[in-house]
């Protein structure tokens, strides 16, 4: 069994929207289960009958930019929610909201490549033989112990509150632990390989990363990827 989340906040909510929209438009039976932090972004995903569980933590509910002011304990509960959902899961995937989905057939993708490693992750270097920057953006998980070892929450609640940490500095700091395997930049580009390379590849997933706070709404409508 597949479960299929995102973690998102008030503030960021438009972005989670797209996100959403993005399946609806390929057609796709993808249902992702959407953690919102914030009473007010909850409430628009509810209303709108997406899958949605509440995160209660209002001073971590507005718009934040990238490794400055709260983004360490908001990207914490990225750890909370993969670990509790390993546990009951046989793998679990986790995408970002800056990221739109090109292809229904992802999951059949996902399980046939990732074989005997633990992880499938996103590449955020631009050359398929460079894992220097795995991206944590998108993320396939196999459940077995290694990986609930590996996103165990108690092992980094140290971190919040640490400005320049978030999930991928960790996963980075400690890759060495884990049996990942990179996904191809051509099928799952990251910011950088796409605004370079859009017209010649067909990718499952595109990753409107590689820019800060809401200029990203801009690059996305700029390639026609703005749904809402």
């Amino acid at each position: 069994m597949i479960k299929f989340i995102t973690l998102t906040n008030t503030g960021y909510i438009d972005y989670t929207k797209n996100f959403l929209k993005s399946l609806e438009l390929i057609n796709s039976n993808l249902k992702p289960e959407c953690y919102c932090i914030g009473k007010d972004g909850y409430k628009v995903l509810k209303d709108m009958n997406y899958d949605v569980e509440l995160i209660d933590e209002e001073s971590n509910s507005n718009f934040q930019t990238f490794r400055k002011g709260n983004w360490s304990n908001i990207v914490y509960n990225k750890f909370k929610i993969i670990h509790k959902n390993l546990i009951d899961n046989n793998f679990v995937l986790i995408s970002d909201g800056d990221i739109v989905i090109e292809n229904p057939n992802l999951y059949n993708y996902l399980l046939e490549n990732i074989k005997d490693k633990d992880m499938l992750i996103q590449n955020d270097t631009i050359d398929d033989n460079d894992n220097s920057n795995l991206c944590s953006g998108f993320i396939f998980i196999k459940s077995n112990s290694k990986t609930l070892d590996f996103f165990n929450p108690k092992v980094m609640e140290f971190k919040k509150n640490t400005v320049g940490w978030d999930d991928q500095v960790y996963i980075n700091n400690h890759k060495h632990l884990i049996n990942y395997k990179l996904l191809p930049l051509s099928l799952f580009p990251n910011g950088r390989y796409y605004y370079s390379n859009f017209r010649n590849i067909s990718p499952y997933i595109i990753h409107f990363n590689w820019i800060v706070g809401n200029e990203k709404k801009n690059k996305m409508i700029h390639f026609k990827k703005w749904y809402i």
